[in-house]
């Protein structure tokens, strides 16, 4: 997709625009009709912002020749351009919705293209049964939900069944991490800059020792990873801030849905170590205002709390509070479960229910025939399977997503996890933990029970990019994560951490998972149909799979219905190529 604009737009706004696809031509307009109507038949141009008016017939001109759907998007004084717009849509123009400012404009333009290409999944026969590739906790909340509408449920999954006490390193990402996870407004955050300085999205490209998010070697990537590192860093801010308004519009959709939830089933949550409302805690004051008042847009406070009454409140970190390593702090909407109890709570009551589980099975490829058709999968036993599919592939899938625009976007990025004991209780709320610039400066600290059934808080922390291999990583890279995730301990939690340290045990509490990202920040929602069966591939959320699953769940159940979801739009798999060049079917 490439945009053409005509306006005059000040330097520091045209830095924020400025993409590969971008053509900044505001001469043409005064060249007259002739100069932008031989510009449009060489240049191939997908969308044309302006706040000017424009020669109606230039517009037709356009259309016509095209043989594509073509956007003009205007902003400023709307109201003045009506006959433009009406001579437009008259013209097989596709209208956007007019906008205030120039960057709204390219964000209206860039997501009504992406409704329009993608918000239609197509039709197939409606089937009741779902099979459910992975038993992450992403794809059995999915499972829940699916199970209230009506659905019948089974399970394949590549690695053991985490109720039978395999080794950590042997389960994926929900069942072989911290026991913790977290729904806040803002989780699954885009990571990309939303301001233009000389040092933008280069997280990817040095190691954590440099304070990146780097865990291999960069002589190690190869030209696949480079790839996916180049798109996260080509994201421009205006559309950073687009793809992360659409993260949290599924952060705001699955807020109800969660509280209706814990609402019905209090005995479900109870077990599984409910803990409501959030506390979010800085050591930095301006990135505390910062972040108070974006909490705050966002709908998310609860209340302020000075700092004499959170150490009060939360009694574990009375010695932080007191050295000015903590110096504010914001209670915020949310809630943290304990995701093992929580993961077999849910897979006890569906096999309860009849819902068959197979372990230690792995989706060796997914059967295709002709274009964009998926038939099936097959397994490592040599069976094939049909009929409705959810695919949850985590970052452990490599080849068997051959053929999907699935398969090239999700990479791995590892968090880091240690326990501390608090027997008595001094962690009253979870926290998120802002340590600005420091390795390991965004933790969750969740209230927690270790497996001998004692208090404890959950540190989780790092991240650290694997690249399409999960296994690749660096030990020593690993330990830098590791250290970092100790001296936020040491730091904050100091009583605890000594105990542990005189105890010899914190090294036994240490531990790490792999969760998949993608370069746009989004989740992907890459959906098959035929006349047969409906498979829907499912995951890349980043840090915020868990709190978007409720959400997820709507979005998979619409598609098994032949319904339509916001959700198959904003994260379909090929969104990001929206902005690539070339993209012959639009430019």
């Amino acid at each position: 997709m490439s945009f053409l604009l005509l306006s005059r737009v000040a330097d520091t706004v045209l830095e924020e625009l400025a993409t590969d696809t971008l053509h900044y031509r505001h001469d043409l307009l005064r060249k007259g009709p002739r100069h932008l109507s031989r510009f449009l038949r060489n240049t191939p141009v997908s969308v044309i912002v302006t706040s000017d008016d424009l020669d109606p017939d230039v517009l037709t001109e356009w259309a016509r020749a095209a043989n594509r759907p073509v956007y003009l998007a205007c902003y400023g004084d709307t109201a003045g351009r009506a006959q433009l717009l009406s001579r437009a849509t008259e013209a097989n123009v596709q209208v956007v919705a007019p906008a205030a400012t120039v960057t709204e404009a390219f964000q209206r333009a860039e997501q009504r293209l992406c409704l329009d290409r993608f918000g239609n999944l197509g039709h197939t026969a409606l089937r009741k049964h779902i099979t459910f590739v992975g038993a992450g906790v992403v794809n059995l909340i999915v499972a829940h939900f699916a199970l209230r509408e009506g659905h019948s449920v089974s399970f394949i999954d590549a690695r053991p069944d985490p109720r039978r006490g395999a080794h950590w390193r042997r389960l994926g990402c929900s069942a072989g991490g911290g026991n913790a996870r977290m729904f806040t407004l803002s989780e699954m955050d885009n990571y990309n800059c939303r301001s233009i300085h000389d040092d933008m999205n280069w997280q990817f490209s040095r190691s954590v020792r440099e304070n990146g998010w780097n865990v291999i070697p960069s002589t190690e990537l190869n030209a696949d990873e480079r790839q996916w590192i180049d798109s996260f860093e080509n994201i421009p801010s205006w559309l950073a801030d687009s793809y992360n308004e659409a993260i949290f519009r599924f952060n705001r959709e699955s807020h109800p849905m969660w509280d209706r939830w814990i609402s019905e089933e209090p005995e479900l949550f109870a077990d599984s170590g409910l803990q409501p409302d959030i506390l979010r805690v800085y050591s930095n004051q301006r990135h505390f205002e910062t972040s108070r008042a974006r909490q705050e847009r966002v709908g998310a406070k609860l209340r302020d709390v000075s700092i004499d009454h959170l150490a009060e409140e939360q009694p574990i970190l009375q010695p932080a509070i007191a050295a000015g390593q903590i110096i504010g702090g914001v209670y915020v909407h949310g809630f943290t479960v304990n995701v093992h109890r929580f993961m077999m709570n849910l897979i006890d009551r569906f096999e309860r229910a009849g819902a068959e589980f197979r372990w230690d099975t792995e989706m060796t490829r997914i059967i295709t025939s002709g274009e964009a058709r998926i038939d099936g999968i097959e397994l490592s036993t040599g069976e094939r399977i049909g009929g409705n599919i959810v695919i949850a592939p985590g970052v452990y899938a490599g080849a068997a997503l051959n053929g999907t625009g699935t398969q090239r976007q999700i990479c791995g990025v590892l968090g880091a996890w240690l326990s501390l004991p608090d027997p008595e209780g001094g962690l009253r709320n979870s926290l998120k933990l802002a340590r600005l610039g420091h390795i390991t400066e965004d933790a969750n600290v969740t209230v927690g029970w270790n497996e001998q059934g004692e208090r404890c808080a959950i540190i989780g922390s790092g991240y650290g990019f694997t690249g399409f291999n999960p296994d690749n990583i660096d030990p020593d890279l690993l330990e830098a994560i590791y250290d970092g995730l100790k001296d936020t301990a040491a730091t904050c939690f100091p009583e605890q951490f000594a105990a542990m340290m005189d105890a010899g045990t914190l090294n036994d509490t240490l531990k790490y998972c792999v969760r998949p990202w993608t370069p746009s920040g989004l989740g992907l929602f890459e959906s098959f149909k035929s006349p047969e069966s409906c498979v829907v591939i499912i995951g890349g959320h980043n840090t915020g799979g868990f709190a978007q699953a409720p959400a997820i769940g709507a979005a998979v159940v619409a598609a098994m219905r032949n319904d339509r979801h916001q959700m198959h739009a904003d994260y379909h798999a090929d969104r990001l190529k929206l902005m690539a060049r070339p993209m012959p079917e639009l430019v």
